[in-house]
């Protein structure tokens, strides 16, 4: 792992590597990669999850459903639960921000993973190529948005995307259901992909605005703040994605991003939030109406009590910093950035290519310090995109064998 893997328990810990967590996130990039392809998956969170008329989607048929076993079981061995002083969490607080974000420990060191077919229909490729394309260019495991989960697979060469589609032909000839996607649910043709290295000296941390404490009020927490980074370090890796967080958000990263002044809501659906929001301004302004209906005072719509939005994931992922080689560190910055729902005052293309841009400018010399140096933004992948620093793929079986 080049960062620690988080899966949860039954107590919402992670001292033990939960092979159920690892296989609901290669359902998540399956998922992906299924609508990318045009194959319908179904949200197995919603009311429409299969089956439907005893029907599965492509999804179901690999992953399992009600009524329906899944094609493959994992065992996964290994790993060791990061050693942090009083098995706390560490407060990543960039200044201005009044509580920061937490880090806690969570699986780090090398996994043997053992895939163990359980229907004749199964083939190995329907888990090698979504890992693949997590571990090469996002995340694997939850809390991905806060630089968990970045992997690297150690034996790769056998996962074949041809193979995936000719397997999944042969799975889908009884039982499939084909439906039209949900446009607002993850598709990888909607996905970015960005790696932004930088060399770093010794003790470059202490330079960091944010995994510094600047309080000076309390020695023993500064004691214990600093083994917790040694430890990191000792397992080469920083947990550093709050700091660009902070930055994208709240900093000089705004100017991605804030084309207009309905910033609270839009903001909300792009990081994400833990509270209540309007389900089509994003906004938290809402009111209760008569007959459990809800009015939005941004927006004016009304909508029912169903129809509100309790928590919304962040739509971008920033990993840890991690080291490559010697003094080289690279941090990954990915995201899926949907075309439904439309956002007012949110236009996609323009903020992928400020955020861009912005990566590979000065930004990281200002927030990482000067003992960090040669910043830039080595990789940028998206489909059919101008953007694409290795080709524009208009072909989507090409850009998904580009990425494996």
């Amino acid at each position: 792992m080049k960062t620690p893997i988080w899966t949860g328990d039954i107590d919402s810990k992670s001292d033990t590597i939960q092979s159920t967590g690892i296989v609901g996130s290669l359902r998540w990039w399956t998922e992906a990669l299924l609508r990318g392809m045009n194959e319908f998956a179904c949200d197995p969170t919603g009311d429409s999850r299969c089956p439907d008329d005893e029907k599965y989607c492509s999804s179901c048929l690999i992953f399992g459903a009600t009524g329906r076993r899944r094609l493959f079981r994992l065992e996964i061995n290994g790993g060791r639960k990061i050693s942090f002083p009083g098995n706390g969490a560490i407060n990543v607080k960039p200044s201005g921000r009044s509580r920061g974000w937490f880090f806690g420990p969570a699986i780090v060191g090398g996994l043997k993973m053992e895939i163990i077919p359980l229907d004749e229909k199964f083939d190995e490729n329907f888990v090698l190529v979504p890992l693949l394309v997590a571990s090469k260019w996002g995340g694997i495991g939850a809390k991905t948005q806060l630089g968990y989960g970045v992997v690297e697979v150690a034996s790769s060469s056998n996962a074949d995307f041809d193979k995936f589609k000719k397997a999944l032909e042969d799975l889908s000839r009884e039982r499939k259901r084909q439906e039209l996607n949900n446009l607002s649910l993850p598709n990888l043709k909607e996905m970015f992909f960005a790696k932004i290295q930088f060399k770093a000296s010794n003790n470059w941390w202490e330079k960091v605005d944010g995994l510094i404490d600047k309080s000076g009020k309390n020695r023993f927490e500064k004691e214990i703040r600093k083994k917790v980074i040694e430890e990191c370090l000792n397992n080469n890796f920083l947990p550093i994605a709050p700091v660009i967080k902070n930055w994208l958000r709240y900093g000089n990263g705004r100017q991605t991003w804030q084309h207009n002044n309905r910033a609270r809501g839009l903001e909300n659906w792009l990081f994400g939030t833990s509270k209540t929001v309007c389900p089509q301004c994003y906004d938290y302004d809402i009111v209760p109406q008569e007959n459990e209906t809800y009015k939005c005072r941004n927006c004016n719509q009304k909508f029912k009590k169903e129809e509100v939005i309790d928590r919304c994931a962040s739509k971008i992922n920033i990993s840890c910093a991690y080291v490559v080689d010697n003094n080289l560190w690279e941090v990954r910055i990915w995201g899926w950035i949907p075309s439904y729902p439309k956002i007012q005052g949110f236009q996609k293309d323009r903020f992928l290519d400020n955020l861009k841009s912005a990566l590979n400018g000065g930004n990281f010399h200002a927030l990482f310090g000067n003992q960090t140096s040669d910043h830039k933004l080595v990789v940028w992948r998206e489909y059919n995109s101008e953007r694409d620093t290795f080709k524009k793929e208009e072909n989507f079986d090409g850009f998904v064998k580009s990425l494996l």
